[in-house]
This record gives C-alpha cells, sequence and structure tokens, in this order.
C-alpha cells in the first residue's frame, strides 16, 4: 500500500495564489461601490466593524485547498464575501427604513 499526499502540487498552489489575490482586491473595490451606490445618508463608525464576515471570508479564500470540494467551497467563500461586502450598506439602508416604518406607523 502506497501513502499517497493530499497536499497540492507546487503549480497548484501558485494559481490559487492569483485567486486568493483576485478577491483580496475585489473585497475592498466592492466594500467601496456598496458605499457609493447607497442612499445611506451617514455611515457610523462602529457599522465598519461588521464588515468583519466578509472579509474574514476572504481572508479564508487564503488557505490553499487540498481537494476540489475545497476547491469549490473557497471559491463560494470568496464570492459571497465580496458580494456582502458590496451588498451591506444596503441591506443595512432596507433594515434601516423598515424599522422607521414600523415605528412610525
Amino acid at each position: 500500500m502506497t501513502k499517497t499526499s493530499l497536499a497540492p502540487r507546487p503549480a497548484e498552489r501558485q494559481q490559487w495564489l492569483q485567486v486568493a489575490v483576485l478577491f483580496t482586491v475585489l473585497a475592498p473595490v466592492a466594500v467601496w461601490c456598496g458605499r457609493a451606490t447607497s442612499y445611506l445618508p451617514g455611515f457610523p463608525p462602529g457599522f465598519v466593524f461588521l464588515y468583519a464576515v466578509p472579509l474574514a471570508m476572504v481572508a479564508f479564500t487564503w488557505i490553499p485547498p487540498r481537494t476540489d470540494a475545497q476547491r469549490r467551497r473557497r471559491l463560494a467563500l470568496g464570492s459571497i464575501g465580496c458580494l456582502l461586502a458590496f451588498l451591506y450598506p444596503h441591506v443595512l439602508l432596507v433594515g434601516w427604513l423598515t424599522l422607521w416604518a414600523f415605528s412610525a406607523g
């Protein structure tokens, strides 16, 4: 019986580095675009900490995958993290307007 290594080959690691760098560049761009397209009047400094979840999802993509399933999961995490970073101000605005509508009525 031979031992098989689950560690990726160096070429796979180099290819994955490009994916991680892409998500790392896209995440701050998504934050900026989401904030720029939002109608949110002011952005209290405390709300910045809520970006930790999407950015942590993007940071998780830096762990090189060993299997195809892990590769798919990390691609999904990076994509969802960037999408959440973009949509966060919009979701916050809808939530704020909903609370305002229920409290006014």
